[in-house]
């Protein structure tokens, strides 16, 4: 779940995504997935500008990167966060398409 969501606050911009993980025993748990900066420029030179930092390409970014991190590892991230510092294909895809918003 996303924690700003639950808040009813606006989401973050500043590359930093909070998430409440619940897992099978139900113990809940915040984890926090990192998009590097090194990531957000490199993404926004080569989208021309379209994908900037509080795009919400970021937020789909975050969850699926630890989406597949929790199902590959059925554990959470240690020290509860997690860093993208690299598309996978299926982001690169995605942010051929992806609007400015």
């Amino acid at each position: 779940m996303r924690v700003w969501e639950i808040n009813h606050v606006s989401p973050p911009t500043e590359g930093n995504y909070h998430f409440k993980v619940r897992n099978a025993q139900d113990l809940e748990r915040e984890i926090t997935v990192e998009i590097t900066d090194d990531l957000v420029v490199q993404v926004t030179m080569r989208s021309r500008g379209r994908i900037l930092l509080y795009s919400s390409f970021w937020i789909y970014c975050a969850e699926r990167h630890l989406a597949i991190y929790l199902w590959e590892n059925d554990d959470y991230p240690p020290k509860d966060k997690l860093s993208v510092t690299l598309l996978d294909p299926d982001d690169c895809d995605l942010a051929l398409r992806w609007e400015t918003t």
